[in-house]
């Protein structure tokens, strides 16, 4: 019998992958350009630029270097002057464009937007794996995978987002590994580990967090085992892989390793780009945020029924270290953090998600829009919840032996994919307002600016003719990225004429705005434009369109 479950477990297992792989790879093509896609490229070909020096391969340089002098237009700096950005992404990618020479701006976007569903989807995978071998319960784990990928706003980014869900992804792969190594520290794990570490590091430089906190569980190991004493031989070997990997895929480091290490680190402490951003009605400074910020945007964003099972989880995970804690025996070997191995895992992702939020907090840390800069945190937030779910179902399964607790988190679900689907393409602005009425007046919405695509795509078919349209943008928004993705044709009929709304056919505002609108008319409709059109998703305004009176 247990043998039959185990079988349908592993097929049920193997179709829902097989489901999400199917969605992705046929639904990549209908998201929008956000604002940092053009950036991030061209940060790809600058360092395979650099990398191409050191070869003699002529012929590519060329290529690359045509490409280089064709992008323009960034929400950031140059290239030059912000060289601390991973490129284990943007590196690869640029390769891929070349060798495959893909010259047109809708199919190399579309192949980056492809590459990035597929990483968060091997990630899925680990995550899979990740709780399998906590909980050794398959349909616990395929639970706990189905939360991690029904996260819409995760999911939504899971498809351009290549600076935070690709670190998100990357650190899913190297907490599985991390596991394996808290299971057995041997020189294949910690080999393993310090590989995709340091590719997770290679991604942001915030990675060091997990190889630091990793650190730290090793080291308390001897006060509970003396005998783990002998590990730390093992312990030398994986932090000089982990810093030779590092340096290998992170061509930054190359010319000056620690000093640059440095520099990015605290070039992302404090980022000098500084936005007013609009939250609970109020505009506020990105580098003034205020101690509610990142509770607040993780528990408007994130589905409820996550939400309670993490508050269990977290409690639970918090009550049994600090028991743990009071309970050590002085003067005696018994130094008793954790009592299994499973005990131990749930502490370390406990303490990793504490202590960055902690850190974040305490030392005024820039964010942007929402908590996407902080999308990795999701890991250890299902991951909890699942710790929360497990509690339950031991309860249920002793009280009642039943399994009604899946069926109501499967009705829950049933109704997360319900509004991913009337979401769609705008996972990315799903709110889980059960309590509260959200609106554009309250908090940042479109901020990626992805609906640029669907707007420009409405207004060719409004205005079919030959004549170019010329749109005015009343937004912090560079519209004429979202232009890339349109067909060659389409491309040509399109003129952004940005904020000289005097020569604008219509103009397209998404409300975001990075100066204070209370005090500052820079986006203000002029009186001689009137409201044609506006987007809505589940009451949510997204956008407006305004035409010019004749």
């Amino acid at each position: 019998m247990i043998i039959k479950n185990n079988n349908i477990s592993k097929k049920v297992t193997f179709l829902l992958f097989s489901i999400f792989f199917l969605i992705g790879a046929t639904t990549f093509k209908d998201y929008g350009m956000s604002i940092d896609e053009e950036w991030q490229r061209s940060s790809g070909f600058y360092w395979l630029n650099y990398i191409l020096s050191f070869t003699p391969f002529e012929n590519f340089k060329i290529a690359v270097n045509d490409t280089m002098s064709q992008i323009e237009g960034f929400t950031l700096p140059s290239i030059e002057g912000n060289k601390s950005y991973g490129v284990i992404f943007d590196l690869p990618a640029a390769f891929l464009e070349v060798f495959f020479q893909i010259d047109d701006s809708k199919n190399y976007y579309h192949l980056r937007h492809f590459l990035n569903f597929l990483i968060f989807f091997i990630s899925s995978i680990f995550f899979f794996k990740l709780l399998l071998n906590r909980f050794s319960n398959r349909y616990i784990s395929i639970m706990g995978t189905l939360f991690y990928i029904l996260s819409p706003r995760i999911y939504g980014n899971s498809f351009y987002n290549n600076k935070d869900i690709i670190f998100l992804s990357l650190l899913t792969i190297a907490l599985y590994f991390c596991f394996k190594v808290l299971d057995k520290k041997n020189l294949k794990n910690l080999l393993i580990f310090s590989l995709f570490g340091a590719i997770f590091t290679c991604s942001r430089i915030l990675g060091i967090f997990l190889i630091i906190s990793f650190l730290i569980f090793y080291l308390l190991s001897p006060l509970y085992n003396k005998k783990n004493l002998d590990n730390f031989f093992l312990l030398i070997i994986f932090f000089i892989s982990y810093f030779f990997f590092t340096i290998l895929f992170w061509p930054y480091l190359w010319s000056d390793p620690i000093n640059n290490f440095i520099l990015g680190f605290k070039y992302f402490s404090d980022f000098p780009l500084h936005l007013k951003m609009i939250f609970n009605g109020e505009y506020i400074s990105s580098h003034s945020l205020p101690k509610n910020y990142i509770f607040t945007w993780i528990f408007i964003t994130t589905p409820i029924l996550y939400i309670i099972l993490f508050i269990l989880g977290y409690v639970q995970i918090f009550k049994r270290f600090f028991i743990r804690l009071i309970n050590i025996k002085e003067n005696e070997n018994d130094y008793d953090f954790w009592r299994s191995g499973e005990e131990k895992k749930d502490l370390f992702i406990c303490f990793n998600l504490t202590a960055i939020i902690l850190y974040l907090i305490s030392f005024s840390t820039p964010l942007y829009s929402g908590w996407r800069h902080i999308y990795f945190l999701n890991v250890f937030i299902i991951y909890i919840s699942m710790v929360g779910f497990y509690l339950i179902d031991i309860f249920v399964k002793r009280k009642f032996k039943k399994k009604f607790h899946y069926y109501i988190s499967i009705l829950f679900l049933i109704t997360i994919i319900y509004k991913m689907f009337i979401y769609h393409p705008f996972q990315n602005i799903y709110f889980n307002n059960y309590l509260n009425k959200i609106s554009h007046l309250s908090f940042e919405i479109d901020y990626w600016g992805l609906s640029g695509k669907k707007f420009l795509e409405e207004i060719l078919v409004l205005e079919n003719k030959d004549d170019p349209i010329k749109i005015g943008v009343a937004s912090f928004l560079p519209l004429e990225r979202s232009v890339k993705l349109l067909n060659t044709n389409d491309r040509e009929k399109i003129k952004i004429v940005a904020r000289n709304f005097e020569d604008a056919d219509y103009l397209y505002s998404n409300f975001m705005s990075e100066v204070d609108k209370n005090f500052d008319n820079k986006y203000k409709i002029p009186p001689n434009f009137t409201k044609i059109d506006e987007f809505t998703i589940d009451n949510i305004k997204v956008y407006e369109v305004f035409k010019k009176n004749n």
